[in-house]
């Protein structure tokens, strides 16, 4: 006589979906430890990696009643300036003072700062960015970097579109480097 083990029965059947359902249990076991590992690898990127490139542009733009107003926008051919905002702006329009940015968010819903970066093709990254990016930031980083300048920067973990730190800023690209001193204050001042 032979003696049954629990798991066995007298239906096939149970016993070949019991096996599969096993399998797929390895398959989301092993999919549960892959996905948040490329998570966590994109934060560590975003975090240790740092991203170069060069200024090409920079764009400082007004928002109210959804509708965009573009204030000041600096590149390779000089500075334009909105000519309601000539007054205002002064002199230095690729530089915005607090007291600048005060009155015109009386003006505006919102206002934005904006950089566009040309990606360094040397930078190291593993989920990295190339081409040319135009990134969201701060009025102090805006005003503390000029077109034709080339950055090492951190972005947002939650928002990859914006820049939150500068770890170098240089007027050459052979001068830049991973870390080095910056003279931006309080960069994440608006």
């Amino acid at each position: 006589m032979r003696w049954r083990d629990q798991n066995e029965t007298d239906n096939p059947n149970q016993s070949i979906r019991r096996k599969e359902e096993h399998s797929a249990m390895k398959r989301r076991t092993v999919l549960a430890g892959v996905v948040p590992f490329l998570q966590v690898g994109r934060w560590l990127d975003q975090l240790l990696l740092v991203n170069q490139g060069e200024i090409v542009q920079k764009r400082f733009v007004g928002i109210a009643e959804g509708e965009t107003t573009e204030i000041t926008v600096t590149d390779d051919d000089g500075t334009t300036v909105s000519s309601e905002h000539e007054g205002q702006l002064g002199q230095s329009p690729a530089e915005i003072s607090p007291e600048v940015a005060t009155s015109l968010r009386e003006r505006y819903d919102s206002i934005r700062f904006h950089v566009t970066v040309n990606h360094h093709n040397d930078s190291p990254k593993v989920f990295g960015r190339t081409g040319t990016i135009e990134y969201r930031t701060s009025r102090t980083l805006y005003s503390g970097i000029g077109v034709g300048d080339h950055i090492s920067f951190q972005t947002s973990l939650l928002n990859a579109n914006s820049i939150i730190s500068l770890s170098c800023l240089a007027n050459e690209k052979e001068s830049l480097q991973r870390r080095c001193r910056v003279g931006v204050e309080d960069p994440t001042a608006e």
